[in-house]
């Protein structure tokens, strides 16, 4: 994907890892994240993503860049999650030897709503 921030090789087995040396191989899919940008008419943000070799690159919005950027990931983990639900197992290595595990879990950038400093109110 043209303009991409981030990407991630990974290795989809069909069959759980105990049976992988009777699975005819695993597919390679690599999730990648493009770079936040301004909506066209300036209304927000905007960020791709793409599950390549199986989810076409689909544009998320968001209010500011950081929000793009977040919930891109957060769908690129809607697909994988999607995957793991019809039972496959992500590595990170074709011989399968090493699982994959996202480094930053999704939850833990979500955004936090906090009051401005000129919206605080005095409590006297």
């Amino acid at each position: 994907m043209k303009g991409a921030i981030a990407s991630v090789e990974l290795f989809a087995w069909a069959r759980p890892m105990a049976e992988k040396a009777e699975a005819s191989g695993p597919r390679r899919l690599t999730l990648v994240v493009g770079t936040p940008a301004r909506s066209p008419d300036n209304s927000g943000w905007t960020c791709r993503v793409a599950l390549a070799d199986l989810q076409r690159p689909v544009e998320v919005a968001a209010a500011d860049s950081v929000g793009a950027l977040s919930a891109a990931l957060a769908q690129g983990e809607v697909w994988l999650d999607e995957l793991r639900g019809e039972g496959i197992v992500f590595t990170r290595d074709r011989a399968g030897k090493e699982a994959y595990v996202a480094e930053v879990p999704v939850a833990t950038i979500a955004p936090v709503t906090t009051t401005a400093p000129d919206q605080a109110t005095d409590a006297e």
